[in-house]
């Protein structure tokens, strides 16, 4: 979908920023310790889940004062100010009521907002997030086997501090820790490091960290009226999983789901579905619709030509901006095409597109667009029906056969596969035939063409 327009609220001085889209009930998603908006947008792990959401629910996200887009306040937040904005921003898209979506420190905050407005509240959300310190002496009567390990208050902070004082050069550490699903996943690593960048100064993430550590929610769970969901990842590091136990065992009614995962931050987790989904559930009283099994698509791969050879020429640091400005540029000039980024695959990226032209038109902008920013790339692009897993990857022949056009490309050239040169025919493109070629895996021979 189209990344929404990033609008402002007024919370006393401050200004808020938030976005608004999806259609469905009324969601108000309020975010953990690091965000940014816009940023979000750009990476297919968070895509993928704000694209589901807004299937299935009217969506407004923002962002807290002192992070992402929203304003600087001069000092640490109290929960009590974190609580005004929920409010602003409610009111500056009209709503007097919606369901609540708190994950980590914005689940305390979604306990509170529920206590002390329950006419606001119609469900509540908590997810990967802590019960007030009051209750923390029940932690251990919640503990089971299989249960990540649990730091210690002191050792918490100390694990945050390391965090706080390398912010935002330490990536890897940041996602070795809260998302370990993806530790060796280098492009979302790299993408990381730009969402610490643009979500928080050092100076700023400090002050952030300073006032999560202050957060108390007091009796708050135990005064929750509304209808409530508890979801929380049995292996989280951060946050463990007994607090989400407790949680649900404090308020009254509520419902729990632990999802057998291993990440906090769990927009990143191979698992997301078996979280998102319950969540969906219980906003709209209905099953989740799967897709479709199968679909037709145009598939595009592309690869960074001579990498290991060019990284070893350029030294890490060097290399490592030329990965970050292909990945910008690279992800920008698909979502102006309408294409989605399926992953990475290494130095390169798999794409999907609904039409042959918005295939064939990206290809050509990225070998030309890349080649400008001294990146020369190889792409292969096929269409055909592809299928599509529950986690939004794709996979069949089609799938495989844009591989293997895409290994066949020489340098710096952009190849099609018969099928997508037939069906462009009359179109603005002009295909060069280079001739007969066997593909690994894939049966008899098939013509190849280099899109001028």
């Amino acid at each position: 979908m189209t990344v929404p327009e990033t609008r402002y609220a007024t919370s006393g001085d401050l200004r808020i920023a938030f976005q608004h889209f999806g259609e469905g009930p009324r969601l108000l998603l309020v975010p953990g310790l690091v965000s940014n908006i816009e940023v979000c947008w750009e990476h297919e792990t968070t895509t993928r889940i704000l694209d589901t959401m807004a299937r299935y629910a009217t969506v407004v996200q923002f962002d807290k004062r002192g992070i992402g887009l929203s304003d600087r306040p001069d000092r640490a937040p109290s929960l009590a100010e974190r609580i005004a904005d929920m409010t602003a921003v409610m009111d500056a898209v009209g709503w007097d009521r919606a369901s609540v979506l708190g994950v980590s420190e914005g689940g305390v905050m979604g306990q509170l907002f529920a206590a002390e407005f329950p006419e606001r509240v119609d469900r509540l959300i908590l997810h990967n997030t802590f019960p007030a310190a009051r209750y923390w002496d029940r932690l251990p009567n919640h503990v089971k086997g299989g249960d990540a390990p649990v730091l210690a208050g002191a050792q918490l902070r100390e694990r945050w501090d390391s965090i706080a004082n390398g912010w935002p050069d330490n990536s890897q550490e940041f996602v070795d820790w809260i998302m370990p699903t993806q530790s060796g996943n280098e492009s979302f690593v790299r993408w990381v490091s730009r969402f610490q960048r643009l979500s928080a100064s050092p100076r700023d993430f400090r002050r952030q960290l300073d006032s999560v550590f202050m957060l108390d929610p007091g009796d708050s769970a135990q005064r929750i009226t509304s209808p409530t969901l508890v979801v929380h990842l049995k292996g989280d590091r951060v946050l463990p999983v007994s607090g989400g136990r407790l949680l649900a065992e404090l308020i009254t009614g509520a419902t729990y789901v632990e999802v057998d995962a291993d990440d906090h931050f769990s927009w990143a987790s191979p698992s997301w579905r078996a979280i998102v989904d319950p969540m969906l559930e219980f906003l709209t009283g209905a099953p989740v619709e799967r897709l479709a099994a199968r679909r037709f698509a145009t598939v595009v791969f592309t690869d960074i030509v001579d990498s290991t050879r060019t990284s070893g020429a350029l030294g890490d640091a060097a290399w490592r901006a030329v990965l970050d400005d292909h990945d910008r540029l690279a992800r920008k000039l698909v979502d102006h095409h309408g294409g989605r980024v399926v992953k990475s695959t290494g130095d390169g990226l798999l794409i999907v597109f609904d039409a042959p032209s918005q295939g064939v038109d990206c290809g050509r902008a990225l070998c030309h667009e890349l080649a400008g920013l001294g990146i020369q790339i190889r792409a292969g692009v096929h269409a055909g029906e592809i299928e599509v897993r529950d986690d939004l990857d794709i996979a069949g022949i089609a799938v495989n056969l844009a591989a293997r056009v895409e290994q066949a490309a020489s340098d710096g050239e952009f190849w099609a596969s018969s099928t997508v040169r037939d069906m462009m025919l009359g179109g603005s493109a002009h295909f060069d035939d280079r001739g007969d070629h066997e593909l690994k895996g894939i049966d008899g021979t098939w013509r190849l063409f280099a899109v001028a």
